[in-house]
């Protein structure tokens, strides 16, 4: 027999769904658990099933309280876990039976602090298996600087590298009660974020594993909290708790670009959707991409048409301006506008980072990138967003 995991399970009105997710629990091959139900201020039957489950296995313990949100509810489980490592289910998903036993071997075999798997997205029937986008390995975050850059995003510069969520790991109690403590209560979006990433990035040795174990469920109730009056106060507050974090850590200057990045992403959402402007952006997503700007000093914008203004614009908005050259072959036209768009002599392209191709044709583009590759410009420092990704916004 192992070491006993502590399995805790927030709870707040799933009455439809957490039979299924306590059976999965109990069922598991690797059976030294104890599982904690925090009850937390439900109004359905969700106290009385939680009761009953507890009343048929020894393993289950459940705490009612008032309703104090998903942070309180987690330390209050924590603070009653026993076990040497803790794991989370939430109380309408559910996993798969040897999902405990795997992240334990795998938390033993690399004296991990933390194992985190893939998941399966639920929904409508269909079941999608997404692993991270971090390969599968051991990995040392406070040295490692592949890590770090691709902790938030991933690789293809995609959030996220590794999932943000408590659920599809297993921790060292005694490591993720220091991070969880940290955590502001008010806290109410992005609550896992705020502490599973510092726990990751701290880690001696982190155990990143491919395999799927665990099936969110995707419903309307469950969502992310919606865009509301009150949503740049609440991404702020989160923004605070991981810079503070952030900037203890000896690769800080590489996590405060990813973190600056992972923010903007959640800025441009409130932007769009609580205050509804829509600058026109009838172009290529770029910011979608910006991940591929980082660390990239000398970047020539080519094109000063439509798509190239509203590209620069963007790249103002991310505060990069000051690193953009912006060239057009009638830059003459543009200048007598007051753009700031130079000629393509005036750049040294042999010491260009990356040329950002501001067209939606195909055909524009392969003659753009015909004269860059005559210039001597390799083709991997030519980016272009093809026109499937066009926005909509100003229809």
């Amino acid at each position: 027999m192992g070491d006993l995991i502590s399995i805790i399970v927030p709870a707040y009105n799933t009455e439809d769904y957490i039979e299924k997710c306590l059976d999965s629990i109990i069922t598991q091959t690797y059976d030294n658990i104890e599982v904690i139900v925090i009850d937390d201020g439900s109004t359905d039957s969700t106290s009385l099933i939680c009761e009953q489950y507890a009343d048929r296995d020894s393993r289950i313990k459940t705490v009612h309280q008032e309703n104090q949100g998903l942070v309180q509810a987690r330390k209050k489980g924590l603070s009653l876990a026993t076990g040497k490592y803790v794991g989370f289910v939430d109380s309408d998903d559910w996993i798969d039976r040897d999902m405990y036993e795997y992240l334990y071997q795998n938390m033993h075999s690399a004296n991990a602090n933390i194992v985190t798997s893939g998941r399966y997205l639920e929904e409508n029937g269909k079941s999608i298996a997404i692993p991270d986008k971090i390969p599968s390995g051991i990995y040392h975050p406070l040295e490692d600087v592949f890590f770090c850059k691709n902790m938030i995003f991933g690789e293809d510069r995609r959030i996220w590298g590794i999932t943000p969520n408590f659920w599809n790991k297993l921790f060292e109690k005694d490591y993720l009660i220091t991070y969880e403590e940290l955590v502001d209560d008010r806290i109410t979006y992005g609550e896992d974020d705020a502490c599973v990433y510092p726990c990751m990035a701290f880690a001696d040795t982190i155990c990143v594993r491919d395999r799927c174990f665990y099936h969110y469920r995707m419903r309307q109730e469950s969502m992310s909290k919606s865009v509301d009056e009150k949503y740049f106060i609440r991404i702020n507050l989160l923004y605070l708790c991981l810079k503070a974090s952030f900037e203890q850590h000896p690769l800080w200057h590489i996590l405060k670009k990813e973190l600056d990045l992972y923010m903007f992403e959640f800025a441009w959402r409130g932007i769009t959707s609580l205050w509804g402007i829509h600058p026109g952006l009838q172009i290529p997503r770029i910011w979608r991409n910006l991940g591929d700007l980082i660390g990239k000093e000398k970047i020539v914008l080519y094109g000063a048409s439509v798509v190239g203004q509203n590209y620069y614009q963007q790249l103002k908005l991310c505060g990069i301006a000051n690193r953009i050259t912006w060239v057009d072959r009638e830059y003459e036209k543009y200048r007598k506008l007051g753009m700031p768009v130079c000629g393509r002599e005036i750049v040294d392209w042999d010491n260009c980072d990356m040329v950002i191709v501001a067209t939606l044709s195909l055909r524009t583009c392969e003659s753009i990138k015909h004269d860059l590759l005559q210039m001597g410009v390799r083709s991997e420092k030519i980016f272009w967003s093809q026109s499937k990704d066009l926005l909509t916004y100003a229809e």
